[in-house]
Protein backbone atom coordinates (compact mmCIF):
# COMPACT_ATOMS: atom_id res chain seq x y z
CA UNK A 1 0.00 0.00 0.00
CA UNK A 2 1.66 2.83 0.87
CA UNK A 3 4.83 3.87 -0.06
CA UNK A 4 7.93 5.07 2.46
CA UNK A 5 7.53 8.70 0.89
CA UNK A 6 3.92 8.73 -0.05
CA UNK A 7 3.08 11.91 1.42
CA UNK A 8 -0.45 11.47 1.32
CA UNK A 9 0.11 8.19 3.53
CA UNK A 10 1.63 10.22 6.48
CA UNK A 11 -1.03 12.89 5.86
CA UNK A 12 -4.04 10.39 6.72
CA UNK A 13 -2.50 9.42 9.86
CA UNK A 14 -4.40 12.82 10.39
CA UNK A 15 -7.73 11.58 9.79
CA UNK A 16 -7.63 9.18 12.45
CA UNK A 17 -6.21 11.95 15.38
CA UNK A 18 -9.46 13.47 15.64
CA UNK A 19 -9.99 12.32 18.86
CA UNK A 20 -6.02 12.49 19.64
CA UNK A 21 1.95 12.97 19.00
CA UNK A 22 6.71 15.16 17.02
CA UNK A 23 9.80 16.79 16.31
CA UNK A 24 11.99 17.95 13.34
CA UNK A 25 15.45 19.90 12.62
CA UNK A 26 16.16 22.35 13.05
CA UNK A 27 15.45 25.29 10.61
CA UNK A 28 11.25 25.87 11.47
CA UNK A 29 9.87 29.11 12.08
CA UNK A 30 7.93 30.19 14.79
CA UNK A 31 4.61 32.13 14.70
CA UNK A 32 4.04 34.43 16.99
CA UNK A 33 0.52 34.71 19.26
CA UNK A 34 -2.39 34.31 16.95
CA UNK A 35 -4.51 37.41 16.63
CA UNK A 36 -7.80 37.50 18.23
CA UNK A 37 -7.13 36.28 21.96
CA UNK A 38 -8.31 39.58 23.53
CA UNK A 39 -6.39 40.26 27.13
CA UNK A 40 -6.16 37.13 27.80
CA UNK A 41 -8.88 37.02 29.61
CA UNK A 42 -9.54 32.92 30.10
CA UNK A 43 -5.96 32.05 31.33
CA UNK A 44 -7.12 30.43 34.04
CA UNK A 45 -8.77 27.87 32.18
CA UNK A 46 -4.74 25.99 31.95
CA UNK A 47 -4.07 25.32 35.28
CA UNK A 48 -2.37 22.47 36.73
CA UNK A 49 -0.60 19.36 35.19
CA UNK A 50 -1.62 18.50 32.02
CA UNK A 51 -1.00 15.44 29.73
CA UNK A 52 -1.01 15.91 25.98
CA UNK A 53 -0.72 14.48 22.33
CA UNK A 54 -0.27 15.10 18.96
CA UNK A 55 -0.16 13.23 15.92
CA UNK A 56 1.01 14.40 12.09
CA UNK A 57 4.01 14.74 9.67
CA UNK A 58 6.70 17.18 9.27
CA UNK A 59 8.26 17.82 6.45
CA UNK A 60 10.08 14.52 5.77
CA UNK A 61 7.11 12.38 7.26
CA UNK A 62 5.50 10.74 10.53
CA UNK A 63 5.38 13.36 13.49
CA UNK A 64 4.17 12.02 16.58
CA UNK A 65 4.45 13.75 20.19
CA UNK A 66 3.35 12.72 24.31
CA UNK A 67 4.17 14.63 27.18
CA UNK A 68 2.54 16.03 30.03
CA UNK A 69 3.48 20.00 31.53
CA UNK A 70 2.24 22.17 34.24
CA UNK A 71 0.46 25.73 33.58
CA UNK A 72 0.04 28.30 36.14
CA UNK A 73 -2.95 30.13 35.02
CA UNK A 74 -1.29 33.06 34.36
CA UNK A 75 0.38 32.53 30.82
CA UNK A 76 3.20 30.05 31.93
CA UNK A 77 3.92 26.73 31.35
CA UNK A 78 7.07 24.02 31.52
CA UNK A 79 7.33 20.21 30.90
CA UNK A 80 8.51 17.41 28.85
CA UNK A 81 7.88 15.44 25.98
CA UNK A 82 8.90 12.48 24.19
CA UNK A 83 9.05 12.93 20.28
CA UNK A 84 8.78 10.05 17.31
CA UNK A 85 9.76 11.77 13.82
CA UNK A 86 11.21 10.68 10.74
CA UNK A 87 12.76 13.96 10.72
CA UNK A 88 15.06 12.95 13.93
CA UNK A 89 18.39 10.80 13.52
CA UNK A 90 17.92 10.26 17.57
CA UNK A 91 14.83 10.26 19.09
CA UNK A 92 13.70 13.04 21.64
CA UNK A 93 12.68 10.99 25.34
CA UNK A 94 11.34 13.52 28.42
CA UNK A 95 12.52 16.87 26.59
CA UNK A 96 11.73 19.23 28.69
CA UNK A 97 10.30 22.74 27.86
CA UNK A 98 8.87 25.89 28.72
CA UNK A 99 6.80 28.68 27.49
CA UNK A 100 3.90 31.11 27.55
CA UNK A 101 0.53 30.96 26.83
CA UNK A 102 -2.71 33.48 26.54
CA UNK A 103 -6.49 31.94 25.98
CA UNK A 104 -8.97 34.48 24.42
CA UNK A 105 -12.51 35.02 25.33
CA UNK A 106 -13.88 32.28 22.87
CA UNK A 107 -11.63 29.65 24.84
CA UNK A 108 -8.87 30.11 22.08
CA UNK A 109 -5.24 29.88 22.58
CA UNK A 110 -2.03 29.90 21.39
CA UNK A 111 1.08 28.58 23.38
CA UNK A 112 4.25 29.71 22.30
CA UNK A 113 7.65 27.14 23.38
CA UNK A 114 10.74 27.46 21.13
CA UNK A 115 11.22 23.57 21.62
CA UNK A 116 13.37 21.45 18.79
CA UNK A 117 13.04 18.87 18.69
CA UNK A 118 8.76 19.39 18.62
CA UNK A 119 6.38 21.74 18.21
CA UNK A 120 7.26 25.08 18.81
CA UNK A 121 4.05 27.05 18.68
CA UNK A 122 0.40 25.64 19.81
CA UNK A 123 -2.72 26.49 19.10
CA UNK A 124 -5.85 25.12 20.83
CA UNK A 125 -9.30 25.46 21.92
CA UNK A 126 -10.65 25.29 25.33
CA UNK A 127 -13.60 23.10 25.99
CA UNK A 128 -13.08 23.82 29.84
CA UNK A 129 -10.87 23.17 32.33
CA UNK A 130 -10.53 19.76 31.91
CA UNK A 131 -9.72 19.32 28.06
CA UNK A 132 -8.65 20.95 25.06
CA UNK A 133 -7.92 19.87 21.46
CA UNK A 134 -4.96 20.80 19.72
CA UNK A 135 -3.00 21.72 16.38
CA UNK A 136 0.82 22.65 15.92
CA UNK A 137 1.15 25.84 14.30
CA UNK A 138 4.75 25.55 12.43
CA UNK A 139 6.10 25.92 8.78
CA UNK A 140 7.45 22.48 9.20
CA UNK A 141 4.88 20.61 11.24
CA UNK A 142 1.33 20.18 11.40
CA UNK A 143 -0.74 17.94 13.51
CA UNK A 144 -3.62 17.36 15.79
CA UNK A 145 -4.34 16.00 19.18
CA UNK A 146 -5.73 16.91 22.81
CA UNK A 147 -4.58 18.40 26.14
CA UNK A 148 -6.10 16.53 28.91
CA UNK A 149 -6.06 17.50 33.20
CA UNK A 150 -4.32 14.80 34.49
CA UNK A 151 -5.25 12.71 38.00
CA UNK A 152 -1.78 12.20 40.11
CA UNK A 153 -3.36 9.94 41.52
CA UNK A 154 -3.05 7.60 39.10
CA UNK A 155 0.72 8.01 38.85
CA UNK A 156 1.72 4.33 39.50
CA UNK A 157 1.76 0.74 38.42
CA UNK A 158 -0.91 -0.36 40.83
CA UNK A 159 -3.05 2.37 39.98
CA UNK A 160 -3.11 0.72 36.13
CA UNK A 161 -5.22 -1.95 37.15
CA UNK A 162 -8.01 -3.72 35.15
CA UNK A 163 -9.17 -4.63 31.12
CA UNK A 164 -8.43 -1.63 28.59
CA UNK A 165 -8.75 -1.10 25.48
CA UNK A 166 -7.37 0.65 22.30
CA UNK A 167 -7.19 2.63 19.15
CA UNK A 168 -3.36 2.95 17.65
CA UNK A 169 -2.26 4.26 13.79
CA UNK A 170 0.91 5.49 12.26
CA UNK A 171 3.41 3.48 10.24
CA UNK A 172 3.27 -0.50 10.11
CA UNK A 173 5.83 -2.54 10.02
CA UNK A 174 5.70 -2.58 6.23
CA UNK A 175 6.86 1.10 6.03
CA UNK A 176 2.81 1.70 4.52
CA UNK A 177 -0.01 2.90 7.21
CA UNK A 178 -1.15 0.65 9.40
CA UNK A 179 -3.79 0.32 11.98
CA UNK A 180 -4.85 -1.40 15.11
CA UNK A 181 -7.40 -2.19 17.57
CA UNK A 182 -7.86 -4.41 20.52
CA UNK A 183 -7.84 -4.96 24.29
CA UNK A 184 -5.35 -6.05 27.07
CA UNK A 185 -5.73 -6.49 31.09
CA UNK A 186 -3.10 -4.93 33.27
CA UNK A 187 -2.62 -6.38 36.72
CA UNK A 188 -1.40 -3.47 39.15
CA UNK A 189 2.06 -5.04 39.03
CA UNK A 190 3.45 -4.22 35.62
CA UNK A 191 2.26 -7.28 33.73
CA UNK A 192 0.14 -6.76 30.45
CA UNK A 193 -1.56 -10.21 29.55
CA UNK A 194 -5.04 -11.12 28.10
CA UNK A 195 -4.41 -9.02 24.83
CA UNK A 196 -6.03 -9.57 21.81
CA UNK A 197 -5.75 -7.20 18.83
CA UNK A 198 -6.71 -6.46 14.92
CA UNK A 199 -4.35 -5.14 12.67
CA UNK A 200 -4.10 -3.89 9.06
CA UNK A 201 -1.27 -2.56 8.03
CA UNK A 202 -0.96 -1.59 4.50
CA UNK A 203 -4.07 -4.31 3.45
CA UNK A 204 -2.28 -7.41 4.97
CA UNK A 205 -4.95 -8.22 7.72
CA UNK A 206 -4.15 -9.92 10.87
CA UNK A 207 -7.18 -11.06 13.07
CA UNK A 208 -7.41 -12.09 17.15
CA UNK A 209 -3.79 -11.68 17.87
CA UNK A 210 -2.64 -12.94 20.86
CA UNK A 211 -1.11 -10.21 23.06
CA UNK A 212 1.24 -9.72 25.83
CA UNK A 213 4.06 -7.63 27.81
CA UNK A 214 5.08 -5.71 30.32
CA UNK A 215 5.12 -1.78 32.10
CA UNK A 216 6.32 0.70 34.41
CA UNK A 217 5.39 3.93 35.58
CA UNK A 218 7.30 6.82 36.92
CA UNK A 219 6.29 9.80 40.03
CA UNK A 220 5.58 11.81 36.62
CA UNK A 221 3.08 10.27 34.97
CA UNK A 222 5.24 9.46 32.28
CA UNK A 223 5.31 5.07 31.31
CA UNK A 224 7.05 2.87 29.59
CA UNK A 225 5.64 -0.37 28.14
CA UNK A 226 6.61 -3.07 25.85
CA UNK A 227 3.74 -5.20 23.66
CA UNK A 228 4.48 -8.32 21.93
CA UNK A 229 2.49 -10.58 19.50
CA UNK A 230 3.24 -12.48 16.37
CA UNK A 231 2.76 -8.98 14.13
CA UNK A 232 5.80 -7.03 16.27
CA UNK A 233 7.08 -6.40 19.69
CA UNK A 234 6.54 -2.71 20.10
CA UNK A 235 7.70 -0.29 22.18
CA UNK A 236 5.73 2.06 23.88
CA UNK A 237 6.36 5.34 26.22
CA UNK A 238 2.64 6.58 27.55
CA UNK A 239 1.59 9.71 29.65
CA UNK A 240 -1.11 9.01 32.36
CA UNK A 241 -4.44 11.24 32.04
CA UNK A 242 -5.64 9.09 35.17
CA UNK A 243 -6.34 5.48 35.44
CA UNK A 244 -9.00 5.15 32.66
CA UNK A 245 -7.18 6.95 30.06
CA UNK A 246 -3.55 7.03 29.06
CA UNK A 247 -1.86 8.67 25.67
CA UNK A 248 0.37 5.79 24.30
CA UNK A 249 3.18 6.65 21.24
CA UNK A 250 5.60 3.69 20.39
CA UNK A 251 9.15 4.92 20.71
CA UNK A 252 10.48 2.46 18.18
CA UNK A 253 12.60 3.55 14.74
CA UNK A 254 14.40 0.97 13.66
CA UNK A 255 13.15 -0.41 10.06
CA UNK A 256 10.72 -2.81 10.29
CA UNK A 257 9.26 -2.09 12.73
CA UNK A 258 6.09 -0.10 13.40
CA UNK A 259 5.36 3.20 14.67
CA UNK A 260 2.00 4.09 16.05
CA UNK A 261 0.07 6.18 18.86
CA UNK A 262 -3.13 6.64 20.37
CA UNK A 263 -5.30 6.30 23.04
CA UNK A 264 -6.06 3.32 25.54
CA UNK A 265 -8.89 3.79 27.59
CA UNK A 266 -10.79 1.61 30.45
CA UNK A 267 -12.83 -1.46 28.38
CA UNK A 268 -16.19 -1.34 29.31
CA UNK A 269 -17.15 -4.20 31.98
CA UNK A 270 -19.83 -5.86 29.95
CA UNK A 271 -20.02 -5.95 26.17
CA UNK A 272 -22.16 -8.22 24.69
CA UNK A 273 -24.35 -8.69 21.08
CA UNK A 274 -27.34 -7.32 23.55
CA UNK A 275 -24.92 -4.51 24.81
CA UNK A 276 -24.66 -2.69 20.52
CA UNK A 277 -28.23 -1.95 20.26
CA UNK A 278 -29.26 1.50 18.76
CA UNK A 279 -27.91 4.04 16.64
CA UNK A 280 -24.29 4.62 16.32
CA UNK A 281 -22.70 7.83 14.59
CA UNK A 282 -18.87 7.03 13.61
CA UNK A 283 -16.44 8.04 11.47
CA UNK A 284 -13.36 6.18 9.99
CA UNK A 285 -10.42 7.12 8.30
CA UNK A 286 -7.47 5.95 5.65
CA UNK A 287 -6.56 4.98 2.41
CA UNK A 288 -7.94 3.04 -0.70
CA UNK A 289 -6.20 0.77 -2.47
CA UNK A 290 -4.82 2.88 -4.50
CA UNK A 291 -3.30 4.94 -1.52
CA UNK A 292 -5.12 7.63 -1.97
CA UNK A 293 -7.00 9.31 1.06
CA UNK A 294 -10.24 7.90 2.29
CA UNK A 295 -12.75 9.29 4.59
CA UNK A 296 -16.11 7.35 5.89
CA UNK A 297 -19.24 8.50 8.03
CA UNK A 298 -22.24 7.87 8.50
CA UNK A 299 -25.33 6.05 10.78
CA UNK A 300 -25.60 3.01 11.60
CA UNK A 301 -28.59 0.95 13.72
CA UNK A 302 -28.42 -2.25 15.33
CA UNK A 303 -31.03 -4.28 16.79
CA UNK A 304 -29.31 -6.30 19.97
CA UNK A 305 -29.62 -9.58 18.39
CA UNK A 306 -26.63 -9.82 15.63
CA UNK A 307 -28.03 -7.51 12.84
CA UNK A 308 -27.47 -4.13 11.64
CA UNK A 309 -30.74 -3.58 10.19
CA UNK A 310 -30.64 -0.22 9.17
CA UNK A 311 -27.75 2.35 8.61
CA UNK A 312 -26.45 5.36 5.90
CA UNK A 313 -22.75 5.96 5.12
CA UNK A 314 -21.36 8.62 3.39
CA UNK A 315 -17.69 8.22 1.64
CA UNK A 316 -14.99 10.31 0.24
CA UNK A 317 -12.48 8.63 -1.64
CA UNK A 318 -9.90 11.02 -2.87
CA UNK A 319 -12.42 13.79 -3.19
CA UNK A 320 -14.73 11.83 -5.17
CA UNK A 321 -18.03 11.90 -3.05
CA UNK A 322 -21.05 9.13 -2.52
CA UNK A 323 -23.35 10.05 -0.07
CA UNK A 324 -26.34 7.98 1.74
CA UNK A 325 -25.20 4.63 0.65
CA UNK A 326 -27.31 2.17 2.68
CA UNK A 327 -25.74 -0.16 5.23
CA UNK A 328 -27.34 -3.34 6.74
CA UNK A 329 -25.25 -6.16 7.89
CA UNK A 330 -24.76 -8.71 11.36
CA UNK A 331 -22.49 -8.40 14.17
CA UNK A 332 -21.25 -10.57 16.81
CA UNK A 333 -19.87 -9.89 20.04
CA UNK A 334 -17.00 -12.62 22.04
CA UNK A 335 -16.42 -13.31 25.57
CA UNK A 336 -13.30 -11.14 24.98
CA UNK A 337 -15.41 -8.03 24.12
CA UNK A 338 -13.50 -8.44 20.92
CA UNK A 339 -16.95 -8.02 18.29
CA UNK A 340 -16.78 -8.75 14.42
CA UNK A 341 -19.31 -6.56 12.22
CA UNK A 342 -19.82 -7.53 9.00
CA UNK A 343 -21.44 -5.40 6.16
CA UNK A 344 -23.12 -6.77 3.11
CA UNK A 345 -23.77 -3.43 1.28
CA UNK A 346 -21.38 -2.36 1.01
CA UNK A 347 -19.11 -5.40 2.17
CA UNK A 348 -16.74 -5.05 4.50
CA UNK A 349 -15.90 -6.41 8.03
CA UNK A 350 -14.55 -4.13 10.92
CA UNK A 351 -13.64 -5.49 14.58
CA UNK A 352 -14.37 -3.20 17.19
CA UNK A 353 -14.03 -2.62 20.89
CA UNK A 354 -15.91 -0.80 23.63
CA UNK A 355 -14.70 1.33 25.96
CA UNK A 356 -16.56 2.31 29.41
CA UNK A 357 -16.65 6.09 28.54
CA UNK A 358 -19.10 5.15 25.21
CA UNK A 359 -16.74 5.00 22.78
CA UNK A 360 -16.11 2.19 19.65
CA UNK A 361 -12.65 1.71 18.62
CA UNK A 362 -12.90 0.19 15.17
CA UNK A 363 -10.64 -1.10 12.27
CA UNK A 364 -11.37 -2.20 8.86
CA UNK A 365 -10.56 -5.79 8.27
CA UNK A 366 -10.62 -5.85 4.64
CA UNK A 367 -7.78 -6.20 2.60
CA UNK A 368 -8.71 -3.58 0.01
CA UNK A 369 -8.51 -0.22 2.31
CA UNK A 370 -6.70 0.24 5.57
CA UNK A 371 -8.69 2.32 7.83
CA UNK A 372 -9.85 2.84 11.78
CA UNK A 373 -11.95 5.04 13.69
CA UNK A 374 -14.90 5.03 16.35
CA UNK A 375 -18.38 5.01 17.28
CA UNK A 376 -20.52 6.46 19.47
CA UNK A 377 -24.22 5.34 20.45
CA UNK A 378 -26.84 8.36 19.77
CA UNK A 379 -28.59 9.79 22.82
CA UNK A 380 -30.22 12.97 23.20
CA UNK A 381 -32.77 13.10 20.49
CA UNK A 382 -35.18 14.37 18.81
CA UNK A 383 -32.95 15.80 16.58
CA UNK A 384 -33.44 19.25 14.40
CA UNK A 385 -31.63 22.24 13.64
CA UNK A 386 -32.12 23.34 17.42
CA UNK A 387 -30.63 20.78 18.76
CA UNK A 388 -26.87 21.97 17.67
CA UNK A 389 -27.37 25.11 19.81
CA UNK A 390 -24.22 26.81 21.40
CA UNK A 391 -20.51 26.69 21.00
CA UNK A 392 -18.13 23.81 20.16
CA UNK A 393 -14.85 23.63 20.31
CA UNK A 394 -14.08 21.58 17.04
CA UNK A 395 -10.73 20.06 15.46
CA UNK A 396 -10.77 18.90 11.89
CA UNK A 397 -7.85 16.75 10.61
CA UNK A 398 -6.65 14.99 7.18
CA UNK A 399 -5.41 15.54 3.36
CA UNK A 400 -5.70 19.02 1.57
CA UNK A 401 -5.01 18.18 -1.99
CA UNK A 402 -3.60 21.59 -2.79
CA UNK A 403 -1.09 21.85 0.04
CA UNK A 404 2.42 23.07 -0.55
CA UNK A 405 3.03 18.91 -0.33
CA UNK A 406 3.53 17.06 -3.33
CA UNK A 407 0.53 15.21 -4.22
CA UNK A 408 -1.23 16.54 -0.99
CA UNK A 409 -0.50 16.93 2.45
CA UNK A 410 -1.97 17.20 5.96
CA UNK A 411 -4.31 19.80 6.86
CA UNK A 412 -5.04 20.46 10.69
CA UNK A 413 -7.74 23.08 12.20
CA UNK A 414 -8.97 24.00 15.14
CA UNK A 415 -11.19 26.62 16.56
CA UNK A 416 -14.77 27.67 17.82
CA UNK A 417 -18.23 27.28 16.13
CA UNK A 418 -20.96 28.29 17.46
CA UNK A 419 -24.73 27.43 16.42
CA UNK A 420 -27.77 29.99 17.07
CA UNK A 421 -30.26 26.82 17.22
CA UNK A 422 -31.60 28.07 13.88
CA UNK A 423 -29.28 27.29 11.36
CA UNK A 424 -26.70 29.62 11.25
CA UNK A 425 -23.06 29.42 12.38
CA UNK A 426 -20.67 32.06 13.39
CA UNK A 427 -17.41 31.18 14.81
CA UNK A 428 -13.47 31.60 14.37
CA UNK A 429 -10.67 28.83 13.03
CA UNK A 430 -7.18 28.54 13.18
CA UNK A 431 -5.52 26.48 10.04
CA UNK A 432 -1.99 24.79 9.26
CA UNK A 433 -2.45 23.60 5.67
CA UNK A 434 1.12 21.73 5.37
CA UNK A 435 2.91 24.66 7.19
CA UNK A 436 0.44 27.60 4.83
CA UNK A 437 -0.77 29.20 8.20
CA UNK A 438 -4.01 30.88 9.02
CA UNK A 439 -4.77 32.50 12.08
CA UNK A 440 -8.30 33.69 13.21
CA UNK A 441 -9.81 32.94 10.31
CA UNK A 442 -13.65 34.33 10.35
CA UNK A 443 -16.89 32.78 9.32
CA UNK A 444 -19.56 34.69 6.92
CA UNK A 445 -22.49 33.79 5.82
CA UNK A 446 -22.51 29.91 7.09
CA UNK A 447 -25.14 27.53 7.79
CA UNK A 448 -25.85 24.37 8.80
CA UNK A 449 -29.15 21.45 8.75
CA UNK A 450 -29.93 18.74 10.89
CA UNK A 451 -32.58 16.15 10.97
CA UNK A 452 -34.40 14.21 12.94
CA UNK A 453 -32.19 11.22 12.19
CA UNK A 454 -29.21 13.34 13.59
CA UNK A 455 -27.69 13.50 10.50
CA UNK A 456 -26.74 17.04 8.73
CA UNK A 457 -24.91 19.46 6.41
CA UNK A 458 -22.88 22.64 7.16
CA UNK A 459 -21.33 25.31 4.89
CA UNK A 460 -18.60 26.70 6.59
CA UNK A 461 -17.15 29.92 4.50
CA UNK A 462 -13.95 31.64 5.82
CA UNK A 463 -11.56 34.22 3.73
CA UNK A 464 -9.32 31.37 2.58
CA UNK A 465 -11.89 28.93 1.44
CA UNK A 466 -15.10 26.47 1.89
CA UNK A 467 -16.00 23.94 3.87
CA UNK A 468 -18.53 21.80 2.71
CA UNK A 469 -19.50 18.65 5.82
CA UNK A 470 -21.65 16.10 7.02
CA UNK A 471 -22.94 16.53 10.20
CA UNK A 472 -23.30 12.88 12.74
CA UNK A 473 -24.67 13.85 16.41
CA UNK A 474 -23.63 11.52 19.05
CA UNK A 475 -25.64 13.98 21.60
CA UNK A 476 -26.40 17.75 21.78
CA UNK A 477 -22.97 18.09 23.14
CA UNK A 478 -20.54 16.20 20.94
CA UNK A 479 -20.73 16.20 16.95
CA UNK A 480 -18.30 14.36 14.18
CA UNK A 481 -18.21 15.77 10.96
CA UNK A 482 -16.81 14.53 7.26
CA UNK A 483 -15.38 17.27 4.67
CA UNK A 484 -17.17 16.25 1.14
CA UNK A 485 -14.94 18.88 -0.93
CA UNK A 486 -13.42 17.50 -3.99
CA UNK A 487 -9.93 18.88 -2.82
CA UNK A 488 -9.55 17.80 0.58
CA UNK A 489 -10.31 14.63 3.06
CA UNK A 490 -11.27 15.40 6.25
CA UNK A 491 -12.52 14.14 9.66
CA UNK A 492 -13.55 16.26 12.45
CA UNK A 493 -15.33 16.59 15.75
CA UNK A 494 -17.26 19.44 17.66
CA UNK A 495 -17.55 19.20 21.86
CA UNK A 496 -19.68 21.91 23.24
CA UNK A 497 -18.00 24.10 25.77
CA UNK A 498 -18.58 24.56 29.29
CA UNK A 499 -16.96 27.54 30.57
Amino acid sequence: MCAHTNMRCWATIALLSCAALTGCGGGSSVVGQGPGLGNSSNNALLQGQYAFALSGQDSNGLFLMVGTFAADGNGHLAGSEDVNSSSLTSRGSGVPFSGTYAIGSDGRGNAVLGIQPGCPNWQFTMLNHSHGLLTCLNTNITGSGTIDLADPRAFSISALKGNYVFGFSGLGASAGFAVTAGSWSMDGGGTVNAGIADVNDAGTVSQALSLSGSYSVASTGRGTATISSHYATQNFVFYIVNATDIKFMESDSTAGVPRVSGEVLNQAPVFTTSSLSGTYPFTLGGIDANQNALALGGLLSADGNGNIFSGLMDVNDAGNITLAASLTGTYSVGASGRGVATLSSPVFAMAFYAAANGTLEVVNLSQDFVASGMARRQTGGAFGTDSVAGNYAVNFSGTNFGSNFAGGGEEDISGRLTGDGAGTLTGTLDVNNSGSISQALPLSASSYTMTSTGRGTASLNTPTGTFALEIYEIDPNNLMFLDVDSNRVVLGLGEKQAF
